[in-house]
């Protein structure tokens, strides 16, 4: 009971020093080496970039009723809206992972045209037993046969096709899934980057730390946060807004 009590101790110790480094990676926006937390115990920091790659950009699984958002466009370093930077691809891949019961996948596009604010939609579903009933449209491959989404194996894939022309700005992706969670992928094509999305922040918090690291017989635990710059509230998705009237 007393190791067991010891070893509890010590590990909330190692969880506090990772949190710490977590807070501090995201209010000073910088990392930290084998930084000091309290007299023994410690962290390490760090902070990825999300997206601004030509690869792939995997997504947290989508659960059913809910919707993430890929963004098309930059940000700058006060995480506005960037239109000086945008995907310049006429089209990207979206793959999702084979799973019972089958997803199916609704895409929107939302972009600005000269000063208007517009959004296409897509809706993609790879069971051929559903579609008859919600008139989905099939997928571009069954099984990523053309190798597409760094040559995933066991994904559907969709080729989506990005609004271009002049004046013309793609702003962000908002995937949701149905009859079942999903796993997505976003591969840029043409060589194009996808923008970034935001950061990924990891710290290793230890019990016994020097300035060399951790201590080899301390308690260490590690924590991830994923900060992605926010999109609109999913309500507005099926929202109507007019300054004017509306004509039926």
């Amino acid at each position: 009971d007393v190791s067991m009590g010891r070893n509890l101790e010590e590990s909330a110790r190692a969880f506090s020093a990772a949190e710490a480094g977590i807070e501090e990676a995201l209010r000073a926006n910088t990392q930290a080496i084998n930084t000091s937390y309290t007299p023994g115990a410690g962290y390490t920091s760090n902070i990825a970039v999300i997206g601004d790659t030509t690869g792939v950009y995997t997504l947290p699984t989508i659960t059913i009723g809910q919707a993430d958002t890929v963004w098309l466009v930059g940000h700058t370093a006060l995480n506005a809206i960037d239109e000086s930077s945008y995907y310049q691809n006429a089209t990207i891949d979206i793959c999702w992972s084979h799973s019972t019961p089958t997803p199916a996948l609704e895409v929107a596009i939302y972009y600005k045209s000269g000063v208007s604010y517009l959004v296409t939609r897509g809706a993609y579903d790879p069971d051929v037993a559903t579609r008859p009933a919600n008139n989905f449209s099939t997928v571009t491959d069954y099984d990523n046969i053309s190798g597409g989404c760094g040559e995933m194996t066991n994904v559907y894939r969709q080729i989506i096709t990005i609004p271009t022309g002049v004046g013309i700005i793609p702003l962000f992706m908002r995937i949701r899934p149905y009859y079942g969670n999903a796993t997505v992928t976003i591969s840029p094509l043409g060589g194009n980057k996808l923008p970034k999305q935001g950061v990924e922040v990891s710290s290793v918090g230890c019990t016994q730390i020097t300035e060399s690291g951790c201590i080899t017989g301390g308690v260490t635990r590690k924590i991830v946060v994923r900060r992605q710059y926010p999109g609109p509230a999913t309500i507005f998705d099926y929202s109507v807004f007019s300054q004017g009237s509306l004509v039926h």
